[in-house]
């Protein structure tokens, strides 16, 4: 089994470096074009394939963790709070997973949605947006409790993708282009949840950072992804 959890793993590794490389090939290709397409369908599917190697990965740990790590628990002092452990860091790569779904999922039906929104209702849709609200509320108790880092930042940034896409799906009415903000805005969260990710699991590791340079950091993506969120709005929604 544990060979199996590290061929996971390598597979969620192999299809987050291919999103978070595809990631600026839409940004910086001409909006509508074939390529800005071509490249926004294998972003998508990457990231589909990190959100499923990511469920598959999470739910071995939660279900089986003496099996995915036998060496760890054969070492370990404190079996119990190695597997609260592994429990705690499982619940957020759940959530991390539904943010890139709803996020991903999002951005593409607002594109069939435009002008009738009926589409961004389905249930399904529904089902994972209101998921992911319920998911942020109680990764940030969570975090809140035990000042987890991590969960104090992606709780918020799931409760807010959540909300605001919640908030344009139920608005009475909306703007002729703001369907385009919205597009812009899906696509750029899920790569700032990729890239925060990144930085904060795999990052850690290669930066050997720690204190003020750290978090600065983690919260890099989300304040460069809001200025891009902020002016390629600008430019493509008026």
């Amino acid at each position: 089994m544990a060979t199996l959890f590290t061929a996971v793993f390598m597979a969620h590794i192999a299809f987050g470096i291919c999103a978070l490389t595809l990631f600026w090939f839409p940004a910086f290709t001409r909006k509508g074009s074939m390529r800005h397409r071509q490249f926004g369908v294998w972003y998508s599917n990457a990231m589909y394939g990190v959100v499923a190697s990511a469920v598959i990965m999470a739910s071995l740990s939660i279900t089986i963790p003496e099996l995915v790590k036998p060496e760890a628990f054969a070492n370990a002092l404190d079996p119990q709070k190695l597997r609260a452990s592994m429990m705690r860091f499982s619940i957020l790569l759940l959530h991390l997973a539904l943010l890139t779904l709803v996020s991903i999922r999002y951005g593409q039906l607002v594109l069939k949605a435009k002008k009738d929104r009926t589409i961004l209702k389905q249930p399904l849709q529904m089902l994972i947006t209101v998921g992911l609200l319920l998911s942020g509320l109680m990764i940030l108790k969570t975090g809140l409790a035990t000042n987890h880092i991590l969960m104090l930042i992606f709780g918020p940034l799931g409760i807010f993708i959540a909300v605001t896409n919640l908030i344009f799906t139920f608005k009475p009415s909306v703007k002729p282009n703001a369907w385009l903000k919205e597009h812009i805005g899906a696509y750029i969260g899920s790569g700032i949840g990729a890239y925060t990710a990144f930085i904060s699991f795999g990052g850690r590791q290669i930066f050997e950072t720690s204190g003020h340079l750290q978090i600065t950091l983690w919260v890099a993506p989300g304040v460069i992804g809001t200025v891009f969120i902020f002016f390629l709005s600008r430019k493509y929604a008026n």
